[in-house]
């Protein structure tokens, strides 16, 4: 009976090992897949984390959006870009239009992933059209705590 037990856990115990192997690389295999970057629950637009942003910022072709407030906006914001608070973006959108439409990419960012604006303005612009929408949920804060380009009178 001792050995029949000892087999049963030897066996329940490799089974679960394989199991763990399998799950943990198909993990990986998800990582390393092109288009598995998280997304927007419900759509297809793309969340950027600070190195993503970064990277896009460098490029001349992208436009960064902060959608906070006009005060914060002039306290401090990302290097370049372009103050849209969410409250003005219908009154203002189309005339920003041509020159978001000639955009690579589009970064629309709040002050963190707390704040919702960064979210319902991508929507919006999304739904005028721009394709090339991206959010950097975590926005202001944490591109001020890696120590990023801003510009503004707080900086």
């Amino acid at each position: 009976m001792r050995l029949r037990n000892f087999i049963h856990i030897f066996l329940v115990s490799g089974a679960l090992a394989a199991y763990s192997f399998w799950v943990l690389s198909a993990r990986e295999n998800e990582r390393a897949s092109p288009g598995t970057a998280e997304t927007f629950p419900g759509t297809d637009i793309p969340l950027l984390n600070v190195a993503d942003a970064e990277t896009l910022w460098r490029h001349p072709s992208t436009i960064f959006l902060d959608v906070r407030p006009v005060p914060d906006y002039e306290f401090g914001h990302v290097k370049g870009a372009l103050s849209l608070p969410l409250e003005e973006l219908d009154d203002r959108f189309s005339a920003l239009k041509p020159q978001l439409e000639r955009a690579e990419a589009i970064v629309v960012y709040c002050k963190n992933s707390d704040c919702g604006k960064s979210y319902w303005s991508a929507l919006h612009l999304r739904k005028q059209g721009l394709k090339q929408v991206r959010i950097y949920p975590n926005g202001w804060y944490e591109w001020c705590r890696f120590e990023l380009p801003i510009t503004g009178q707080g900086s």
